[in-house]
């Protein structure tokens, strides 16, 4: 907990505004343009970062591999793994499960629909959040 607290807290200092959404992204890979419009008309501020290793970036968070995607995004200080959707993000700031650091939308969902989205608590362990 103190570990992924300090994570967050260096990572947050890199930027002004916590109601800034940083995309962290590998060299190699790209987000799907709609994904990024939709996160664009429904964040004031979005910020594409590349790194060299996000999996380090994913390791350290505390992002269980099962369930990582291409991307990972940090909003209000909670982790958004992979392309969630807009309406799963607002259904999670309306009632954060308890315990809870962010949601996950695993690689392995985004070609299905309705795509099954899933929270990631504190402890490393994770369980379905919603179909969206």
């Amino acid at each position: 907990m103190k570990k992924y607290l300090f994570i967050l807290l260096i990572i947050s200092s890199l930027f002004a505004q916590n109601t800034k959404m940083q995309i962290f992204k590998p060299v190699t890979g790209t987000c799907p343009q709609d994904w990024l419009e939709e996160m664009t008309k429904e964040v004031d501020d979005v910020d594409i970062v590349t790194l060299m290793n996000v999996k380090n970036l994913k390791k350290e968070i505390g992002i269980p591999k099962e369930i990582q995607s291409c991307n990972t995004s940090i909003l209000d200080d909670y982790i958004f793994e992979g392309n969630v959707p807009a309406r799963a993000i607002k259904d999670f700031f309306k009632s954060k499960p308890k315990n809870s650091i962010g949601l996950s939308l695993p690689a392995y969902e985004n070609e299905k629909n309705p795509k099954t989205v899933y929270v990631i608590f504190e402890d490393k362990t994770y369980k379905i959040f919603g179909k969206y």
